[in-house]
C-alpha cells in the first residue's frame, strides 16, 4: 500500500468533525465534510498496516492461537466520540486507528503488555490505561495503549490487548446494542442491561482470577453467579440471542483472490437481517476507502446500517475478530449456559 497524502489542513479536518457532530450545515456541505474525515481516516491506513505486522509477530510468539484485527473507526463512532467529549477534536483523536490482539488468557495478554513496555520505538506511547486490573464501571476489560507516531501529520494508533472472555463480553455488549437499537457500550439504553453486563463482567473476571467491580465487591462469587443466573432468565437473554441472531444472513458480494492482506468492508443491515461482505486485496486499498465514504454518505441517518472497515491478515479469521458484525453469539451463548448449569467456575 502507498503512503496517502494528507489532503486537507486540521483546521479543515477539525471544522469538518464540528459540522458533522452538530448536524449543520446543507447536504453538500455534509457530504463534504463527510469527504474531509474519509482523507483524514485514510491517512491512518498505512501506519496501521505496519503497526498490525509487528503486533501479529509478538502476539503469535506468545500463544499460537493469538487473533490480531485492525480497523479504521465508523464514521457514527467517531462522532459519537466527538459528541461524548466537547473538547475533543477530530484531528486529535487517538483511536481512528484501531488494532487488537485477542490472546487465550489473561496471562498471556500482559506477556504482550510486558514485551510493548520493553521494546523500544521511534514513535512514543502517548498513554496506557489498564481496564483489567481497573475495569470500567460498565464492566469493559481490556489494555489500551496509545502510540503517537513520530512523523508528521501526528497521527495517534490505538492498539487493544484482550483476553477471549473480554473479547466476549464485548463482543455481547455490542450485538444487544445492535438488537436493541442502543449504544450499550457508551452507557445507554435499558439499565436492566447494563447491570446483567456489568454483574457478567463480574463473573468473567473471577474466572480468570481476577478482582470483581467495585460495585460488587463483598459479594460472594456464588451469589455473583446466582445474580446473572436470575438476568438471564429474566432477560431470556439466550432465547433472545438464538432467536434474534439466527435470521441473520450473509451475502457475500465481491471476494478477492486469495485469503492474506484483505480489506474487508461489512454493511450490517438490522432491518432486512442481513450482512454484506466486499472484500479488498492489499493495493485495493484506495477503492476499499472509496466504497467506505459511499456507504457512509448513502446510510448517513440510518442508524440500522453499521458499516466498517477492517483487516485481519487473514480472511479466514475476519468472523473470530470482529464477531458482533456478523451477530455470531455462539461462544457467549456456550459460555452463558454453563452460568445457568452451575459449570462456569
Amino acid at each position: 500500500m502507498k503512503r496517502t497524502t494528507l489532503e486537507y489542513s486540521k483546521t479543515k479536518i477539525d471544522r469538518a468533525g464540528d459540522l458533522l457532530k452538530n448536524k449543520s450545515g446543507a447536504e453538500d456541505d455534509r457530504t463534504k465534510a463527510l469527504d474531509i474525515l474519509s482523507s483524514w481516516r485514510a491517512n491512518h491506513a498505512l501506519p496501521l498496516d505496519i503497526f498490525a505486522t509487528v503486533l501479529r509477530q509478538r502476539s503469535q510468539k506468545i500463544s499460537a492461537h493469538a487473533v490480531v484485527a485492525q480497523r479504521l473507526k465508523r464514521t457514527p463512532s467517531i462522532l459519537l466520540k466527538l459528541s461524548n467529549h466537547k473538547t475533543m477534536r477530530l484531528s486529535a483523536m487517538q483511536d481512528i486507528g484501531g488494532l487488537r490482539a485477542i490472546l487465550d488468557t489473561t496471562e498471556n495478554v500482559y506477556k504482550l503488555l510486558e514485551v510493548y513496555k520493553r521494546s523500544k520505538s521511534k514513535h512514543s506511547l502517548f498513554s496506557l490505561d489498564d481496564y483489567v486490573e481497573t475495569p470500567k464501571k460498565d464492566g469493559y476489560r481490556s489494555i489500551h495503549l496509545i502510540y503517537k507516531l513520530a512523523k508528521t501529520p501526528n497521527l495517534f494508533l490505538e492498539i487493544q490487548l484482550r483476553s477471549q472472555l473480554q473479547h466476549i463480553w464485548a463482543t455481547g455488549v455490542e450485538v444487544f446494542g445492535t438488537l436493541k437499537n442502543s449504544s450499550f457500550k457508551s452507557g445507554q439504553g435499558s439499565g436492566k442491561w447494563l447491570d446483567f453486563f456489568s454483574l457478567l463482567s463480574s463473573v468473567f473476571a473471577i474466572k480468570e482470577n481476577k478482582s470483581p467491580l467495585k460495585s460488587h465487591e463483598g459479594i460472594l462469587k456464588f451469589d455473583l453467579i446466582s445474580q446473572v443466573q436470575n438476568k438471564i432468565q429474566e432477560l431470556q437473554v439466550i432465547e433472545n440471542l438464538s432467536v434474534y441472531t439466527a435470521v441473520y444472513k450473509t451475502i457475500s458480494k465481491n471476494t478477492a483472490k486469495g485469503r492474506k492482506g484483505h480489506y474487508s468492508l461489512i454493511l450490517l443491515n438490522s432491518r432486512e437481517n442481513t450482512i454484506s461482505l466486499e472484500t479488498y486485496s492489499a493495493n485495493q486499498f484506495e477503492a476499499a476507502a472509496q466504497a467506505y465514504l459511499h456507504l457512509e454518505i448513502k446510510h448517513f441517518e440510518d442508524k440500522q446500517i453499521n458499516i466498517v472497515l477492517v483487516n485481519t491478515g487473514d480472511i479466514k479469521k475476519l468472523e473470530l475478530s470482529y464477531p458482533n458484525y456478523f451477530m455470531d453469539t455462539k461462544t457467549l451463548v456456550q459460555n452463558l449456559s454453563l452460568i445457568v448449569m452451575g459449570k462456569f467456575l
